[in-house]
């Protein structure tokens, strides 16, 4: 095996890996556009609540707040993986809502 199988070896393990990290940034990006959804949702059938509100329909939306703020997280940790610069626009492109 001489350098260039090596280095061709190598290549190709370097596409693998940033094909899986594309990937693994697109599931991301699209389970929170998900979660914000499934939130905002939520939000319209609660309407205004007073925070300390108990009812499983609140408690639900803390949760899913709760994903939605890690998968935000995740999302841009994986960018950063990629070597995409820090977008600060990501909160307009995937808007968390507020907590209640």
């Amino acid at each position: 095996m001489g350098r260039s199988d090596t280095a061709e070896r190598q290549g190709r393990i370097e596409l693998e890996l940033m094909e899986e990290r594309a990937a693994a940034l697109r599931r991301i990006s699209e389970t929170l556009e998900s979660l914000i959804d499934q939130l905002q949702a939520l939000r319209a059938r609660i309407g205004d609540v007073h925070w300390s509100t108990r009812s499983p329909e609140v408690t639900e939306y803390r949760e899913l707040r709760r994903r939605a703020v890690k998968y935000r997280w995740y999302l841009e940790v994986q960018r950063e993986a990629l070597g995409l610069h820090p977008d600060h626009r990501l909160d307009e492109f995937y808007p968390v809502p507020d907590p209640l």
